[in-house]
């Protein structure tokens, strides 16, 4: 059972914008508040997203404030932060899974073991992945919470077995 009385990650969020004059002003100051919680150990707050590339930055709406699923709006990209508490989840085997994404992530503090089919390898604060659409878990086998930040970005080819058609996400 997923516990939602964790304590939110106080992660404070600046962005910009412009005002009526087109100077450059902050938009948005203050914590991010778009939690989710997948699992009994991991909590993860949307950053901002947008829906393709080339992205509009002269939009008034807050990207940070979507519902979105795992994966980014189609063509998009969804900026994440997490953070993943020590212990394996559930029955104690990683939970593999892949998107049709390219992720880069980026560990900020603690450590976290990336699983793949064949191999494992352990990050840390400053180690940086690019994961390109493959299969993977990430399992906290340290002693203090692992905090990252990750852009995922819509890619191809689209798979049947991704972690969208598992759970029924809509694109």
């Amino acid at each position: 059972m997923v516990d939602t009385n964790k304590r939110d990650p106080k992660v404070r969020r600046v962005v910009t914008g412009h005002d009526a004059n087109g100077k450059s002003v902050v938009w948005i100051d203050g914590f991010a508040t778009n939690h989710k919680y997948p699992n009994e150990k991991m909590i993860s707050t949307l950053l901002w997203s947008t829906d393709g590339a080339p992205a509009n930055f002269m939009t008034d709406e807050d990207g940070g404030a979507r519902i979105l699923g795992t994966a980014p709006p189609p063509e998009g990209t969804r900026f994440m932060f997490s953070e993943l508490q020590p212990g394996q989840i559930g029955d104690g085997w990683p939970h593999m899974h892949h998107t049709d994404t390219i992720d880069y992530k980026v560990i900020i503090s603690g450590e976290v073991t990336m699983y793949l089919d064949d191999s494992k390898v352990t990050l840390k604060a400053g180690d940086i992945v690019i994961s390109r659409g493959t299969n993977h878990a990430w399992v906290n086998e340290g002693a203090i919470p692992c905090r990252s930040v990750t852009v995922l970005v819509d890619a191809i080819p689209k798979r049947s077995s991704s972690v969208i058609s598992k759970v029924g996400e809509k694109r």
